[in-house]
């Protein structure tokens, strides 16, 4: 798996919605049980230090993400 610095970070994240948006099985999936669903899907585990969540957002909610500091 990439390592996840900002760069590698915004493309992994732009593969996943990519995918997503082409595969609606794999996207509740990755709503679901994102580790499970990128494991299945990219044959690579994130590392169990790793959260991760995914959201949807819709015409009235707008997510906006804060990176750590």
């Amino acid at each position: 798996m990439m390592g996840l610095n900002n760069k590698n970070r915004r493309k992994f994240e732009e593969l996943l919605i990519v995918q997503a948006f082409k595969d609606s099985s794999f996207k509740t999936a990755l709503i679901e049980n994102p580790k499970i669903a990128i494991a299945q899907h990219f044959g690579t585990q994130l590392p169990t230090e790793i959260e991760i969540r995914v959201l949807q957002e819709t015409d009235k909610v707008l997510y906006v993400v804060l990176p750590h500091t």
